[in-house]
C-alpha cells in the first residue's frame, strides 16, 4: 500500500515512543540533560529520532501539582505521544506520587533494583518508597544543610571564625539565641529574615502536619519555632524579611551573621550574591564558612519519576541510570557545580580530599560536615500536603511576627488557606495555642 507523505508523517509522529514528554517546574533538568546526557541534542531537542517535549509550570501555589495531576489523570483521552513520560517532584510533595501506583512506575519495573542503589543516602530512598517498600522515584542529589556564617562577623563578635568555635556558640537553640543577643549588642542581626530557621526546626518535627485522623496539627517543634522567631522579631535579632525577598538577598552583603541551607543555596545563590555588583553592600566573597548548627536538617531536592503509562520506558530508564547512577556523571557534578550528589562513596572521597577547599568558604571543605548531616536526616514528619501547608504557614505567620495580627487570627487564616488548597482536609482541627505561652 502506498501512503502519501502527509499521512506517512502523521502515522510516524503518532506511533509509540516518538515523543518524550517531561514535566518540570523550571529549566534546570533541561540544562542538566544537556550537560550530562550525551545523546540529548539541546539544539534540536531530540534524543536520536525521539523529540523531547518540555512542559513547564511554576512551582507556586500548588500550580505545578494541579497541572501535573490533570495531565496524569487525563491520559485516557490522549494519544500515546501526548502522554507524560517523566516528571520531577520535590521533597514537599514526593509522598503524594510515591504512594500512588496509578501515577508512577516502580524503579524495578525499569530494571533499576535496590542493590544498584546501595551508595545512595537512606533518606532519599525512604522518601521515594511506596507503602509496600518499592521505590517509585530517584534523585541524583542529596541536600544535607548547614549553618552558613560570616567569618568576619564571627571574628569581631566571637573572637574566632573557626567552625568549631562557631558550632559551640550555636550548638543548640538556647546557645543560638544567646549568640543572637550578643550579635545585636555588636550591631549585627543573627538572621536575614523570619524564616531562615523554619526548615531547621521542621527537620526535628515528630509528626506530619496531618495526623492519622486527618486533623491539621501543630507539632511541638514548630510551636517552638514560632515562639523563638517571635522573640527574634520583637528583640530585633533578625531582619523583617521573607525568603528570597530583595532585602533578604541583600543581607548577603549586609549585617546578618548567618543563613541556613544546603549546597545548592550556597553555590546557586549566596556565592553569586556575595559579589558587590550583585547587591547594595560590600563584597563578602570568601568571608563565609559552615558549621552544622543547632540540629541536622535538609532542604529541598529533586526526584525523577517515570509515568506508569509511558511508552518510552527504555529511554526513561537509560536517562535515570545516566543522570542518577553513573558515577562519572556524578563526579562531574561535584567538580563542575560543587553539588552534593546522592552517592556516599563519591562524597566520602570528596570530604577526605584536602584539595576540595572552596574559595567562597575561605578555603574550607564543607563536605565532611554535610556527610554527617546526610546520614542523620529524619523523614518521619513528611506528608503529601507539605508544599501547600508550608507556604500557607509562612505566608500567614509573617504578619504575626510583625505584630500586625494576633495568634488566634493568624491560626484561623492559616487554616482557611490550607482548606482552600486542600478541601478534603476541612473538618475538625486542634489549635495547640497553649504551646505559644
Amino acid at each position: 500500500m502506498i501512503i502519501c507523505g502527509g499521512v506517512y508523517n502523521y502515522y510516524r509522529l503518532n506511533s509509540p515512543g516518538r515523543v518524550l514528554n517531561i514535566y518540570s517546574w523550571d529549566s534546570n533538568f533541561r540544562n542538566e540533560l544537556a550537560a550530562y546526557y550525551p545523546a540529548y541534542d539541546p539544539k534540536t531537542e531530540t534524543i536520536g529520532d525521539v523529540k523531547v517535549n518540555w512542559i513547564t509550570n511554576q512551582n507556586i501555589d500548588n500550580l505545578y501539582q494541579k497541572n501535573l495531576d490533570f495531565a496524569l489523570i487525563g491520559y485516557d483521552h490522549q494519544n500515546l505521544n501526548e502522554r507524560i513520560d517523566m516528571f520531577l517532584v520535590e521533597a514537599d510533595y514526593i509522598r503524594k506520587y510515591a504512594e500512588n501506583d496509578e501515577f508512577t512506575m516502580s524503579l524495578d519495573e525499569l530494571g533499576i533494583h535496590d542493590d544498584m542503589l546501595n551508595d545512595q543516602f537512606a533518606y532519599t530512598k525512604n522518601l521515594a518508597r511506596d507503602n509496600s517498600g518499592r521505590l517509585r522515584a530517584i534523585s541524583w542529589q542529596a541536600t544535607p544543610a548547614v549553618m552558613i556564617y560570616r567569618r568576619d562577623i564571627a571574628e569581631k563578635v566571637l573572637g574566632s571564625d573557626d567552625p568549631e568555635v562557631v558550632q559551640e556558640a550555636s550548638r543548640d537553640w538556647e546557645a543560638f539565641e544567646k549568640t543572637a543577643a550578643l550579635m545585636k549588642d555588636h550591631g549585627y542581626h543573627m538572621l536575614p529574615g523570619f524564616f531562615d530557621t523554619y526548615r531547621v526546626f521542621w527537620a526535628s518535627a515528630s509528626a506530619p502536619w496531618i495526623n492519622s485522623a486527618g486533623y491539621i496539627k501543630l507539632d511541638k517543634t514548630m510551636a517552638q519555632w514560632l515562639s523563638i522567631t517571635k522573640r527574634f522579631a520583637d528583640e530585633g535579632y533578625c531582619c523583617p524579611n521573607s525568603l528570597w525577598d530583595k532585602d533578604w538577598n541583600n543581607q548577603v552583603q549586609g549585617d546578618s551573621f548567618c543563613y541556613f541551607g544546603p549546597s545548592w543555596l550556597i553555590y546557586s545563590s549566596l556565592e553569586k550574591l556575595s559579589h558587590s555588583e550583585n547587591g547594595t553592600g560590600s563584597d563578602t566573597y570568601g568571608k563565609w564558612a559552615v558549621c552544622r548548627g543547632p540540629v541536622p536538617f535538609y532542604w529541598g531536592g529533586s526526584w525523577v519519576c517515570a509515568y506508569k503509562n509511558t511508552d518510552n520506558a527504555e529511554l526513561v530508564a537509560d536517562i535515570i541510570k545516566t543522570m542518577c547512577l553513573n558515577k562519572e556523571v556524578l563526579k562531574r557534578r561535584v567538580s563542575e557545580q560543587a553539588e552534593f550528589v546522592n552517592d556516599r562513596e563519591i562524597m566520602a572521597a570528596k570530604a577526605a580530599d584536602v584539595s576540595q577547599g572552596v574559595e567562597f568558604l575561605g578555603g574550607q571543605n564543607p563536605f565532611g560536615i554535610m556527610m554527617k548531616v546526610a546520614e542523620s536526616i529524619n523523614t518521619r514528619q513528611i506528608s503529601a500536603y507539605d508544599q501547600g501547608i508550608h507556604e500557607a504557614f509562612q505566608n500567614n505567620t509573617r504578619e504575626y511576627f510583625m505584630g500586625i495580627r494576633d495568634w488566634d487570627e493568624t491560626w484561623q487564616r492559616f487554616l482557611a488557606t490550607v482548606w482552600h488548597s486542600y478541601p478534603e482536609l476541612q473538618g475538625v482541627f486542634f489549635s495547640h495555642k497553649f504551646w505559644l505561652k
